[in-house]
């Protein structure tokens, strides 16, 4: 059966250029995630970081996330081994905007020199799966309000983008596709 892992992240910023010290890089403040398999939502997960660097009023002014919130959070390297259980048996990773998302991840993973991070075979990005359809690559919200046929109140926090992300590739049918194709790669399904 297919275990499909949605995720977000909230961070320092934006990654910089390759070729910038590991460093000067932006780390994760926030992490929210669910895995879904064809019966639902089988696990979920929602945790603050603490960068151990400080972050800026305008990453605050997004996100909500202050200083004095991270201070008694753990830290990247605490919470790595909880993160690493929970995308243990995971074979599709989605995420809005997923270079982005994956990017940090390894960032950070790259930052405590962890190299067995039991990543999905499979990247799936919703800004490029939707990218035909709208002619642009679409915002979370806008994706979110074609259809789910509402706005979405968005509050730039990471487990709250995962759900309403979730709500709109299930109500889509798109992870419906996944779980078919899931389906026909296994012979078990398609004894007579």
């Amino acid at each position: 059966m297919t275990n499909i892992v949605i995720f977000d992240t909230e961070t320092t910023g934006l990654p910089l250029p390759k070729t910038a010290p590991l460093d000067k890089q932006p780390r994760i403040i926030e992490l929210g995630a669910v895995v879904v398999n064809k019966d639902g939502v089988v696990r979920e997960l929602n945790q603050m970081l603490n960068p151990e660097v400080e972050i800026t009023e305008e990453i605050t002014k997004i996100t909500g996330i202050t200083n004095e919130m991270l201070t008694d959070k753990p830290t990247f390297t605490d919470f790595l081994p909880h993160l690493k259980e929970f995308f243990t048996d995971t074979q599709v990773l989605i995420a809005h905007n997923a270079p982005f998302d994956k990017k940090m991840l390894e960032l950070d993973l790259e930052r405590v020199e962890c190299t067995d991070f039991p990543w999905p075979e499979q990247v799936v990005c919703t800004v490029q799966e939707y990218h035909s359809q709208f002619g642009k690559r679409p915002k979370l919200l806008e994706l979110y309000e074609r259809i789910m046929g509402f706005p979405l109140a968005q509050t730039h926090r990471a487990l709250d983008d995962v759900k309403a992300l979730h709500e709109c590739i299930a109500k889509d049918g798109f992870l419906e596709l996944l779980f078919e194709e899931d389906k026909a790669d296994d012979p078990s399904e398609n004894q007579d």
